[in-house]
């Protein structure tokens, strides 16, 4: 657990609970963290179908966001092709669905999926028992924000990344634009799901305590629009569609000169 330094805001739960989070900073490291009590029940709060990540909903804005995931999956393959090539062996560590794992298969990659919310969710050609193997890639794909405990448990699973291994993160950035247009009605504070909030000099510093240096980043640009849209929602707007597509494009512009997308990916190895 990180230290209340000091408050730096109250977040509402949009998607099921209506209930205040408060975010804490702690100084040494730059993470915002979200203060939950011991008792609290992580999954119940995953157990909805307005979340959207693992929800199979139908309609316009369920078609259009598994196009865009589709798309995704192409950028995301060719931005990390070099680290690609170098690895045998793939870890997709908070998987979800799986299918960005059964994308890379098709492809031609060894990939096992591991996801702690779902029962036996070690698949695609997976170890039979458990995770007893170290890979030359691990992917959390927006996985970290939602790790309990971060600090304990981090170097655990970083005990199943080799020793030249690549670790890929996805994080959104809360110095973006669109988190200081929207404030506490930014979609991408998500909590309580959301239980650390990172900047790129939190999460660099954060992954250098951890013997990982930064090899390359990338912007996931979509992510934008995708939050601001889900963040007009929050204000009860009546064209959450256009009015998220104009400022994903102005965060989007602006980050060309400021490097501060709403989220990006991070490829790190260790030192």
């Amino acid at each position: 657990m990180f230290k209340k330094d000091t408050i730096s805001h109250k977040v509402k739960d949009y998607v099921m609970s209506n209930k205040f989070f408060t975010l804490y900073k702690d100084y040494d490291s730059g993470i915002l963290w979200t203060d939950v009590d011991k008792s609290h029940d992580h999954l119940k709060y995953y157990l909805s179908n307005n979340y959207i990540p693992h929800s199979d909903k139908k309609g316009l804005f369920g078609t259009l966001y598994l196009f865009l995931q589709r798309t995704m999956f192409t950028y995301k393959r060719v931005l990390l092709r070099k680290a690609l090539k170098e690895s045998n062996c793939i870890l997709d560590y908070g998987s979800g669905d799986g299918k960005f794992a059964g994308y890379l298969k098709k492809k031609g990659k060894k990939v096992f999926t591991y996801d702690p919310l779902k029962s036996n969710s070690l698949q695609i050609t997976g170890p039979p028992q458990g995770l007893d193997f170290q890979a030359d890639m691990m992917m959390m794909w927006h996985v970290l924000e939602h790790i309990p405990d971060l600090q304990k448990a981090f170097p655990h699973i970083l005990e199943k990344l080799n020793k030249t291994g690549f670790l890929v993160i996805a994080v959104p950035n809360r110095d973006c634009f669109d988190a200081k247009h929207y404030k506490n009605k930014w979609a991408a504070w998500d909590v309580p799901r959301h239980l650390y909030h990172f900047n790129h000099k939190s999460l660099v510093s954060f992954m250098s305590t951890h013997k990982l240096s930064l090899v390359l980043k990338r912007p996931l640009i979509l992510d934008s629009f995708y939050v601001s849209y889900l963040s007009e929602k929050y204000k009860k707007n009546p064209l959450p569609l256009l009015s998220g597509l104009v400022i994903g494009l102005v965060s989007n512009c602006l980050a060309v000169f400021t490097s501060n997308f709403s989220s990006s990916v991070y490829v790190f190895r260790r030192n």
